[in-house]
Parts: C-alpha cells; structure tokens; sequence
C-alpha cells in the first residue's frame, strides 16, 4: 500500500517533510513534545494530528489549536486527505501526494526554520505606521542622490515597525562574491558579516530566494553552533535576499537579541522595504557601472589628443591629477570632483581641431599660427556642448586659459570673472607644460616651475590658487618625478571623486 507525504506547497528546503505509512499516526505542532516540529508561532504546541488507517485513508484532526488547520482554504477541525490537497498549519502550507510521486525529494530536512512566506486566508491588517514608511521611501527612491542615506533611512523606518536590535542592509562584491555591509543599526556596530550573523543564515536566503525567518535560535540545530550568533546572543532572525534583474545582489538582515522573537508578519514588512534596498542598490550599481564606461571613454578620447603629440603624452592624465590634488586640499570642491576630473581630463579635447602643421611645429608660432592654437578651447567647448551631462565642466574647458589680469583667451575674463574651476586648472595646466620637455625647451625642474607660478601669482594666476598649489608643492613634485610617479597618480585619482 502506498504511503502518503505532506511536502512544502513551495520550495522550502529548511521546512520538514511529513511521511506516513499505512497505521502510522503523527502530530504536528511547534512544541518539542510533537512528533513533527514545525518552527512558526502560529502553531500551537500540539497543533493537528495526521494518521493513515489500514486501508490507506488519510486524516487530519485539529488538537484544540488557537489558529486551526485549513484543507484547500477552508478551516476544518476535521477532514480527509487524498492527493493533491493542500493543507495550512498556521502560516505553513503543506500538498498532499504520494511519498514516490515524480519530482518529491526523498530526504526529509530536518531544520526547524521557516523559510517561505505563505498566502492568507484573509488579508492581514495593514500597519499605518508602515504603510507611511514604505511611502516615504518610495517617494525619496524616485529622486535620491546620496544612496548611503537612503540605505540608513531604509533601517531606520524598518527599525520603527520591525524593532530589531541589530540590522543590516548587505551587498554581493561583484569581484569576490563577499558580502559588504553597505548600512548598519546601531551604527558602528560591526564592519563585516562574520561580526553579526551566522554567514548560513545570508547564505542560505539568498541560495532560496525568499525569506529566512528563524523564530528561535535554539530550535535550529545548525545555527545553534554559529559562533557569531551564540557570542552575540541572537534569539531570532530575519534575513531577506536583495534581487536584481540577474539574481541576488546582497540582502537585508535584522535580528533579535535575548528572549524576544520577532512576530511572522514583520517578515512581510521587512520583505517591503528590502524591496526599496535593491532597486536603490541596483540602480545606484547601474549607474556606478555607467559611470565606469564613462570614466574609460573620456580617459580613451585623451590618450587620443596626447597620441597627437609625443611631447605631450600624458598631459591630459597629469592635469587631471594636479587639478584633483588641488580639489581635495581646498575644501571648496567637495561635490564637484567629478566635474572638475571630466573637465581636466578633456580640456584639450579641441586639439583635434588644430592642423598639424601647427600643433607639431618644433618652432614659435606666428601670430596666425598662435590664434590656431588658442582655438582649441573654442572648438573643444563646441565639441562637448550637446553633450548635457558635461556641462557643469564646459566652464573649465574653455577657460584654462584665461589669466587672473584679463590678458588670457578666448574671453579675456579677468579675476573672479574666471570660473573657479578654470583657475584651479590653470595652475595644473601649466605646472605639467612646464616640466614637459617640448621640441624647443627641454622640461624645467619641479623647483624651476613652482618659482615661475608663484612669480605670476595675482597676473597669470589666481592668488588662492598659487597659494594653494605652494602648500602642495612638495606632493607635486612627487606626482611628476617619483620613480612610481604614475601609479602615485593612479591611485590620487582612484581615491577622489
């Protein structure tokens, strides 16, 4: 006679699976004294019983449970089961079927952790309170900027409706697959994963895609010898899987210290806002990786411009640099290093646009020659103009050339006229042209062309900016000379910005 077997309605590989024979009896419920334990709150202690009679027929009696069984979505306190049914158990769905039926594992899982999010008979009570966290968050995911504090107001609402002690919103290193801690309640609670949570918790919401709740530590035999968890005094666990477009990329974690546990429908609500964390993370990967490609077109448009002329090779990389050094140490320019690096690394872009007869000549220009020249500020500016997303930079690229007495091209700006950031890369601009050799001087000393800068202070320079760059001299002296000069510079501008 075949036997029968109560499975998961879905993949849940941490709920157990119920097999009965022919005259076997078993009961379900959370309490040690069943004979099947299943770890959710909503089931009693002894919650149903299940039992098979001589001739194979299957039932189900309830035990005097608080939240009932229900067959097929409708409460009995008794019933009969043939295959295909479905039985709910509290919030655990259970399908009836034959224990040899095609697609059944045959190995029981013996953990007691809930790892599904089953349906309701009845819509649960919507929290208001959540309801309005859950709308704010939407509301600033249309607009945000500053994804770190999204990412903590995402914690800081879940902590007003869930109340965890400690939580976490995770991201997948691309490189490593390691999981970084992107946000964390309290702050400065821990740094890595292993500091706080068991990594098969984390590991295991995100192999199932779906929601890993452990009610009680104590009833999860293998979380019960995580040391992370056991030092930390964790009781109960939410973990949820962040999900992209191509899979998981990180999760949201939060758990209970002490004898507290958290109640089965806070995984619903943590479940919403984890939701609100992978579109920012994604959106905010997307844009990161958007902004690499970016970053390498600009760097490939620049080497091409130096590629024009051997004596310049570098140039457009080596101006980048100084204007970044300069950025950071004036703590005027914090939210413009972007704008500034674009602007340095395309500040010649208009060279292209300049006959090489005329770029090239080893002699001095003529005047025709010269105003030639100075036209590639002109032309580089009209290059780049249709291109919004460049025009906060546009301002630097036409005038690093201009001169604080006014005497400088294509406007002939004086003074504060100047954009602050053409002034800045004034002075990068032509510290490099003058420690680089040219076919009619060789390439002065770093000493030579820090003397030449501040002997043009307040005429060809921006006082502030001279000022600025002899508070550096020294480091920029060691981006252009050092023997690891160029991986000094490549690491500046890996850090800024």
């Amino acid at each position: 006679m075949p036997s029968l077997r109560l499975a998961p309605a879905a993949p849940a590989p941490n709920l157990p699976v119920i097999d009965l024979e022919a005259g076997e009896s078993k009961t379900v419920g959370r309490g040690r004294q069943a004979d099947v334990v299943v770890d959710d709150p909503g089931l009693s202690r002894l919650h149903a019983r299940l039992s098979i009679d001589d001739t194979g027929q299957l039932a189900i009696d309830d035990l005097g449970s608080t939240n009932g069984i229900f067959v097929n979505g409708t409460e009995q306190l008794s019933a009969y089961l043939v295959p295909g049914d479905t039985v709910r158990f509290g919030r655990v769905e259970y399908v009836v079927s034959f224990a040899d039926a095609p697609g059944v594992s045959d190995a029981p899982v013996v953990s007691q952790t809930i790892l599904r999010r089953v349906s309701m008979s009845q819509a649960p009570k919507v929290d208001r309170l959540a309801l309005e966290a859950l709308l704010a968050t939407s509301r600033e995911m249309m607009a945000f900027q500053d994804l770190p504090a999204l990412l903590d107001r995402v914690l800081d609402r879940l902590a007003t409706i869930v109340k965890p002690d400690r939580a976490a919103i995770l991201l997948v290193d691309s490189e490593t697959g390691a999981m970084i801690p992107r946000a964390v309640r309290p702050a400065g609670a821990y740094s890595s994963v292993s500091e706080f949570a068991s990594s098969t918790v984390v590991r295991e919401a995100l192999n199932a895609r779906d929601t890993f709740i452990v009610h009680d530590i104590r009833m999860d035999p293998r979380l019960q010898q995580a040391a992370s968890v056991m030092l930390a005094g964790v009781r109960s666990v939410i973990c949820v899987p962040l999900l992209g477009r191509s899979g998981p990329i990180g999760a949201l974690y939060a758990d209970k210290l002490g004898v507290e546990q958290f109640a089965p429908e806070l995984a619903e609500y943590a479940s919403a806002f984890a939701g609100h964390a992978a579109a920012a993370l994604e959106t905010a990967q997307l844009y990161d990786d958007r902004e690499r490609h970016f970053r390498a077109t600009l760097e490939a448009f620049a080497k091409a411009i130096d590629a024009r002329d051997r004596y310049t090779a570098g140039h457009s990389e080596r101006v980048t640099a100084y204007s970044m050094l300069l950025a950071r140490h004036s703590g005027q320019y914090a939210d413009a290093f972007e704008t500034i690096r674009r602007a340095a690394m395309l500040h010649d872009i208009g060279k292209v646009g300049v006959p090489d007869r005329v770029l090239l000549k080893e002699g001095s220009l003529d005047p025709h020659e010269r105003a030639l020249m100075q036209a590639h500020v002109t032309i580089g500016h009209g290059m780049l103009e249709p291109l919004p997303f460049l025009g906060a930079s546009l301002p630097a690229v036409r005038g690093h050339h201009e001169r604080w007495d006014g005497m400088g091209y294509p406007d002939r700006l004086a003074g504060v006229d100047i954009h602050p950031h053409a002034r800045l890369m004034s002075v990068a601009d032509s510290y490099d042209a003058m420690t680089s050799g040219r076919p009619y001087r060789g390439a002065l000393p770093a000493k030579e062309a820090a003397r030449r800068l501040r002997i043009d202070r307040g005429k060809q320079f921006d006082p502030e900016m001279v000022d600025l760059f002899d508070a550096l001299e020294q480091e920029f002296a060691a981006l252009y000379q050092e023997p690891d000069a160029a991986a000094m510079r490549a690491e500046l501008l890996r850090s800024v910005g």
